[in-house]
């Protein structure tokens, strides 16, 4: 893999990647596009771990709602979303053309999962959705409409843990994008403890005991963390995706 150590420093040339950047993710953040338009350092691994679990959610609930005949996933967000094909992916559609170095198939996923973090930081889940249908796996508008303002169901053919498969990954969409607000300095292994610490069983099951609305949307005191990830999977596909996770977070903080 050939990284490099020069970059680009012109005025021009600078402008010139900010704008190859704009054109595939939209508007940024002046810190999410320095760290896009360098693909590296601490700030790129922030949006990267985010990003993988931003992105895992948004293809999960694609493939929850399609089912397995989907022509580009085939219902498999688990595979569709391994660095192996996000890396492949990259390739094939060039993202990544404005960086003044050659990564490696390994770091263009890494890329992938970056870009994913830096349209929700910047434009939250409307963004992120936008940036998946248009660069990585094609959504319908009927599609995103669904996966941003509910009105979803489970594909009759979907697996038969769909819910709670599609819950977990609503929860660590939250404890990663709730690390990343903690701690607005920390490097990627900070967050990733802080995220662990939030995604551990016991922490979870502790937090959901206190919480009003899992009471309520339960009717019960005797329930396990399957309770929930069901519910929170019904959550996001009655309401939405931002619905679900605003839900999550204080099951995780």
């Amino acid at each position: 893999m050939s990284t490099g150590s020069h970059r680009v420093h012109d005025p021009v040339a600078e402008a010139a990647q900010r704008a190859q950047v704009r054109d595939r993710l939209g508007q940024l953040t002046p810190l999410a596009m320095e760290a896009i338009r360098a693909g590296r350092g601490r700030d790129f691994q922030r949006l990267e771990l985010i990003g993988d679990s931003i992105l895992e959610l948004v293809v999960h609930a694609h493939s929850v709602v399609h089912g397995p005949g989907c022509p580009h996933c085939a219902g498999r967000a688990d595979l569709f979303t391994t660095d192996a094909h996000l890396g492949e992916l990259a390739q094939e559609i060039s993202l990544g053309d404005w960086l003044d170095w050659s990564p490696s198939e390994h770091r263009l996923a890494d890329l992938v999962e970056a870009c994913a973090g830096a349209t929700w930081v910047s434009g939250g889940w409307t963004q992120v959705v936008e940036f998946v249908a248009g660069e990585l796996h094609p959504l319908s508008p009927d599609e995103r409409r669904r996966i941003l303002q509910g009105g979803a169901q489970v594909h009759p053919e979907a697996p038969a843990r769909a819910r709670e498969i599609l819950g977990a990954a609503i929860l660590e969409a939250a404890a990663s994008t709730a690390a990343f607000r903690r701690d607005p300095v920390g490097d990627e292994g900070d967050l990733s403890r802080i995220k662990a610490r939030m995604l551990s069983g016991e922490h979870v099951l502790g937090r959901c005991r206190e919480s009003r609305w899992v009471h309520r949307t339960l009717r019960t005191r005797r329930f396990d963390r399957d309770d929930v990830e069901r519910e929170l999977a019904n959550n996001l596909l009655e309401h939405g995706i931002a619905s679900a996770v605003t839900i999550a977070w204080p099951l995780t903080t």
